[in-house]
């Protein structure tokens, strides 16, 4: 498994400027006092992730840029990179950019559509719409105050093994039918062996 290098922001929320956050390593405990920016870092994280802009604590995309939430934004567009690095040592590269009041994604410094981006996060784990990825206070919570059900449902997202449940419908389908059809012909050939025996007994009854 891969891991997270370093994150790169520019003019993004509470950072003005081009910022370097990082290296990271594989265990990384971020503290500080209350509004120094911990949740900012969990802000940027989620934005490059895919994250929707209603689940980052603004009311629209451009209050994300430095300086937008007072009036004041610095500059027309931010931006957030991360770097991850694969286990055999190869550099991936996630870029999000606000530009315009829309979204633009970059993936190894090239445009790409979001559908692509997105393709390319889950090649390394990360699922936009489960978002398996990054767990905050609130969701964990939520998360164990689930019924038995409701949770089973939820891991099925984050493995993405709900996707496979139509192959899977399938396969049981298929499996009955091949069940019921071994019973249907065992239970044949046994009233045909009772049927022989039958027979047997019949004419050995006529015979003497």
């Amino acid at each position: 498994m891969g891991r997270l290098e370093v994150l790169l922001v520019e003019n993004f929320k509470s950072w003005r400027g081009h910022q370097v956050i990082g290296p990271f390593r594989r265990f990384t405990c971020i503290i500080g006092p209350n509004g120094s920016g911990k949740s900012n870092v969990m802000d940027a994280l989620s934005f490059v992730m895919g994250e929707k802009t209603a689940n980052l604590r603004v009311k629209n995309i451009q209050e994300l840029i430095h300086g937008a939430h007072i009036g004041r934004p610095v500059s027309s567009s931010a931006s957030v990179k991360i770097v991850y690095v694969e286990e055999s040592g190869e550099e991936k590269t996630f870029t999000r950019i606000i530009r315009g009041g829309c979204s633009e994604f970059h993936f190894d410094d090239n445009p790409v559509s979001r559908s692509a981006y997105i393709a390319e996060l889950e090649k390394i784990g990360i699922i936009v719409k489960a978002r398996n990825c990054l767990v905050f206070q609130v969701r964990s919570c939520s998360i164990s105050m689930k019924k038995p059900k409701e949770r089973t449902q939820f891991f099925e997202e984050i493995s993405t093994s709900g996707e496979l449940i139509g192959e899977y419908e399938e396969k049981k389908r298929k499996l009955q039918k091949a069940e019921e059809d071994a019973q249907f012909n065992f239970n044949k050939k046994k009233n045909v062996a009772a049927e022989r025996k039958h027979a047997k007994l019949e004419k050995e009854e006529v015979r003497s």
